[in-house]
Order: structure tokens, then C-alpha cells, then sequence
């Protein structure tokens, strides 16, 4: 979990200063993992302010944010039940696709993007 958080902080850290325009952004945040899944852990920013979650959320998970002066990005970690399992994460503005992972595979999946 620590270093999800960490590597969360980094990553948004170094393009706070590229992000053009002011004001709200409506995101979504997708992660989509294959059958047999389990995401555990969550963290991305909602507002200014980094949001963690732990629990079991199966093998697919959506959340609507808005995000102020911060570069929209999210983490996660989950279990898969084999190595063929995959997870991957989106970033959505406006309903389309702005941003995607690269795919993780096998039992252990950790996936981060950041927009």
C-alpha cells in the first residue's frame, strides 16, 4: 500500500504544473480487470485530494470525479486467479478514452496511469 501511495504522489507530483486550463474537470476512472479478479486497492484523486479504498471490489470498478488543479490519475492493486489474469485502467473526459495502461498480467496486478 505504501508503495501505491508512493508511487501515486510521484507521478502526480511532476505534472501538476503541465496541466493546461483552469477550472473543473469531469473524469471517470475505469479499471477493468478479466473474469475472476478481485481489485483491493484503490487510490485517485477526487477534488484536490487523493482518495484510498480498500476492500474487495471484484473484477470492475467506475467512479465519476471532479477534479481541480490536480492531473487526474488513479492506482490500484488486485488478485487474479491465474497467471493469464489481467487488469488495466482508463481515464475518461466527456465519455471517451483520454487515457490507458498499459495491460498487467498474472496473480499479483498493479496497475497506475495518470492523465
Amino acid at each position: 500500500m505504501l508503495l501505491l501511495a508512493l508511487t501515486f504522489a510521484f507521478s502526480s507530483c511532476s505534472k501538476d504544473d503541465d496541466t493546461p486550463g483552469t477550472g473543473t474537470k469531469k473524469v471517470q476512472y475505469k479499471l477493468i480487470g478479466s473474469t475472476g479478479v478481485n481489485i483491493s486497492v484503490i487510490v485517485y484523486y477526487d477534488g484536490d485530494s487523493p482518495v484510498s479504498k480498500t476492500g474487495n471490489f471484484g473484477s470492475e470498478w467506475t467512479s465519476d470525479a471532479n477534479i481541480y488543479s490536480k492531473t487526474p490519475a488513479i492506482s490500484a492493486n488486485a488478485i487474479g486467479p491465474n497467471d493469464n489474469s489481467t487488469l488495466k485502467a482508463q481515464i475518461l473526459v466527456d465519455g471517451k478514452v483520454v487515457k490507458e495502461s498499459a495491460v498487467s498480467t498474472g496473480k499479483v496486478l498493479t496497475t497506475n496511469i495518470s492523465y
